[in-house]
C-alpha cells in the first residue's frame, strides 16, 4: 500500500496550501508534490513504512530528495491520525491507535539543495504490552510558507503513515457495507461506489492482484488500489462502460471467514433518447403513409361495377 499525494491550494493572500496524504491510488515508491512555478518539488521515498509483527525496536530511514532548481529548509514532525471514508488523512492528537509516541526522529530540520538527497532518521521503540493489532503514525515532511508571484503563501506538506503491527489475535476481518449505482441510466459510462468496513484488529489492503472488483454486466471492473485502516471505513469508486442495453446486476464480494460479504444492486441501461430519434422519423412519416392508403383505397371503388355509368340504355 503506498500514499498518494493530492495537492490542495487554496488560494487568496495569507492562506495556506497543504500536501494531503490519500491511502491508496498511486504506484509503490514515492510521494512527491509536482513542480511549481517558483521551482519547488520536494520528493520523499519510501511513501509509508510498515513494521512488522514482533519487532521491539528498530530504525528506518526515509529519503527526502529536492528536484526543484532552489533551496528550501525542510521541517520533520510525527503526528497521530485518523482517515476519512476518501483515505484523506486528518491529523488528530490522542487518535485511536496512536503510536507517535513510540517514534523518534532525525533530524528535526534539514536544509536541502537543489538536486540533494538526504535521510532522515526513524527510530522505533515499542512499549511494554501494547494492545495487539495495528498501531499507527505519520511522520510530516514540511516547507514553510513561501509566497508567490499573486502574494499567496503556501507551506507544503508530505505525510507518510507509518504502521506498527502488535503481536497477537490476527484479524483482518472486513465487509461490503454498501453497493450504489444508478438504478436507471441512458448509457454509459455508470459510476459504481462501494463502502468497505474492517471489523478486524489490523488493516486490509486492495492492491495489485488483490484489487476489489466489481461484476457486472459480464465484466469485471477494478477499484483502484486502497487500503481500510483498523477501524474505519472506506468509499472506492469505479466507471462501468455498459453495453446499449442492459439489465444488469452488479456484485461486489469481499473472501473472508464464512464465505466473506457481498452487495448487489440493478442497473437499467436503456437510451431512451436515442429511440426518440426513430420515434421522431415515424411520426413525421405517418401523415404520408395515411394519404398514400387512402388515395390507394380509391382506385379500387372507382373501377368497381355500377361505380362508373357507360352510357348504354335498356
Amino acid at each position: 500500500m503506498t500514499g498518494a499525494v493530492v495537492r490542495r491550494v487554496r488560494r487568496g493572500a495569507g492562506l495556506l496550501g497543504v500536501l494531503c496524504v490519500l491511502l491508496g491510488s498511486v504506484p509503490a515508491g514515492r510521494a512527491e508534490s509536482a513542480p511549481s512555478p517558483s521551482g519547488f518539488s520536494l520528493q520523499v521515498s519510501p511513501t509509508r513504512l510498515e513494521i512488522p509483527a514482533g519487532t521491539v525496536t528498530t530504525s528506518r530511514y526515509f529519503l527526502l530528495t529536492n528536484r526543484g532548481n532552489t533551496s528550501f529548509e525542510v521541517t520533520v514532525e510525527k503526528a497521530d491520525f485518523v482517515a476519512d471514508e476518501r483515505g484523506a488523512m486528518s491529523f488528530l492528537p490522542g487518535a485511536p491507535y496512536a503510536a507517535s509516541e513510540w517514534v523518534t526522529v532525525r533530524p528535526k530540520g534539514l536544509r536541502l539543495k537543489a538536486g540533494e538527497s538526504r535521510k532522515v532518521l526513524v527510530r522505533l521503540e515499542v512499549p511494554a504490552a501494547p494492545e495487539p493489532g495495528d498501531h499507527q503514525l505519520a511522520v510530516l515532511f514540511k516547507v514553510p510558507a513561501g509566497r508567490t508571484a499573486a502574494n499567496i503563501r503556501i507551506n507544503r506538506t508530505i505525510a507518510t503513515p507509518i504502521f506498527i503491527t502488535v503481536p497477537g489475535p490476527v484479524d483482518d476481518s472486513v465487509a461490503v457495507t454498501d453497493l450504489r449505482a444508478p438504478g436507471f441510466t441512458l448509457g454509459g459510462p455508470v459510476d459504481i461506489t462501494t463502502r468497505i468496513r474492517d471489523f478486524g484488529t489490523i488493516h486490509r489492503d486492495f492492491r495489485g492482484t488483490g484489487r476489489l472488483r466489481v461484476r457486472v454486466g459480464g465484466d469485471e471492473v477494478q477499484f483502484p488500489d486502497f487500503t481500510v485502516l483498523r477501524g474505519s471505513t472506506r468509499e472506492v469508486g469505479a466507471r462501468w462502460n455498459p453495453p446499449l442495453i442492459c439489465v444488469c446486476h452488479a456484485t461486489v464480494s469481499v473472501p473472508g471467514p464464512g464465505g466473506g460479504t457481498h452487495a448487489s444492486t440493478r442497473i437499467v441501461v436503456l437510451p431512451l433518447h436515442l429511440l426518440a430519434i426513430p420515434l421522431a422519423a415515424l411520426t413525421a412519416l405517418s401523415p404520408i403513409w395515411f394519404l398514400r392508403r387512402r388515395r390507394r383505397a380509391r382506385v379500387p371503388a372507382a373501377a368497381a361495377p355500377g361505380g362508373v355509368e357507360d352510357g348504354h340504355h335498356s
